[in-house]
């Protein structure tokens, strides 16, 4: 049997291009931890019991179970019985990415399918490996069986019943225009809870139209329109309300997710220019000091992100690019105006190191400072 069982991960593996291992329930180890991404995920969350939560719920799910990690990505966990029908192994086939990849971080080479290749996934590990597999567990002892199960998931389940912390943590990331964390963030959240329901529907819709009460409060703060969020809350809810599946949810809500935030980034796009002209008069008035994104952020009431990226986009310029454009081009007056020494130029401009100075105005006006000033100069 662990032969044809090796046989059939090389398949799955290769039909569709997503790891496949073998989960010990008692051991609580996966067959060959080498090769397992979560043995480097960024985020170190507790892989083990977040897997074998998920093998114990693939039992009572009929013999497949979907669920998300705590950073958002997508499992798909499978059952296998021994000959005495005893439940020892999970197949675990992971990370899979559902919905658009800019909304993950970390993430690369990790195959993105939609949530109905998702399920044609799982059904079809599902039935490779239990009906040819396995010996299904009888009817008269699957009762007992799932009252096994039910007393092992809540030895793995997390002592936390729910990341507030996380909630208060998007909530100011929504707020300060920070749109990767946010995106980020979301991820994670709707991965918790999808997590600690326990994969119950009722308890996911209550908890989902939460955080639509919560990203509603955050977006109206960050400056969205709040009677266009307001009216479309009302409509959101009764969505929520008719679905009967958890996929059907995941997908609606992978949408919902993406227009809330962009309610927030792309709104202040009419604010950009207030914005952009603070962000130069700022450089203009300070660049003969120290200059951090840090100092432009807080000025303009913006996260760093936020910032460098309204910059870029509508000023064509990296926002360090542009701090050196003007340093140079107020050095260019001095040095054709003045009788200061490149060093003392240098220095009044902004740059401590009249190397570094030389090296941008190089950069920049195309020869050295002396050059410009033997040729310019005045004095």
């Amino acid at each position: 049997m662990d032969k044809l069982i090796k046989k059939y991960q090389k398949h799955i593996a290769s039909a569709f291009d997503i790891d496949c291992n073998l989960f010990d329930i008692s051991l609580k180890c996966f067959d060959s931890p080498s090769s397992l991404y979560c043995l480097n995920c960024p985020e170190k969350c507790d892989f083990i019991n977040t897997h074998l939560y998920g093998c114990y719920e693939s039992v009572r799910w009929d013999n497949k179970y979907i669920y998300y990690c705590p950073c958002g990505y997508i499992f798909i966990a499978v059952p296998v019985f021994d000959d005495m029908s005893v439940f020892r192994t999970g197949v675990i086939c992971g990370p899979i990415l559902m919905g658009d990849p800019d909304d993950f971080i970390n993430s690369p080479n990790l195959p993105n399918l939609s949530t109905k290749k998702v399920n044609d996934v799982a059904n079809i590990v599902s039935a490779m490996f239990v009906p040819k597999i396995s010996k299904i567990v009888s009817s008269d002892s699957k009762e007992d069986f799932l009252n096994t199960i039910y007393k092992e998931l809540e030895l793995v389940m997390p002592d936390n019943e729910y990341p507030f912390e996380l909630e208060k943590e998007l909530q100011k990331s929504i707020v300060e225009h920070d749109n990767t964390h946010s995106r980020e963030l979301l991820n994670k959240l709707l991965g918790q809870i999808f997590f600690y329901s326990n994969g119950d529907l009722k308890i996911i819709k209550a908890r989902v139209i939460e955080l639509i009460s919560l990203l509603s409060r955050s977006v109206i703060e960050a400056g969205a329109d709040i009677y266009q969020i307001l009216s479309q809350n009302t409509n959101y809810i009764s969505e929520i309300e008719s679905f009967d599946s958890l996929e059907q949810l995941s997908i609606w809500l992978s949408g919902i997710i993406r227009r809330f935030v962009d309610y927030v980034f792309e709104f202040n796009a009419v604010k950009h220019a207030d914005v952009i002209y603070k962000i130069t008069a700022y450089i203009k008035n300070n660049y003969m000091h120290k200059i951090s994104l840090d100092d432009i952020a807080k000025h303009v009431y913006l996260s760093k992100i936020y910032v460098s990226k309204i910059f870029k986009e509508e000023m064509k310029i990296a926002l360090s690019d542009y701090i050196n454009k003007t340093r140079i081009e107020k050095s260019t007056f001095l040095l054709l105006n003045s009788s200061l020494s490149i060093a003392d130029v240098a220095n009044m401009v902004g740059y401590k190191d009249q190397s570094y100075f030389t090296k941008n105005f190089i950069k920049i006006i195309g020869v050295s400072p002396g050059k410009y000033k033997n040729k310019h100069g005045k004095i």
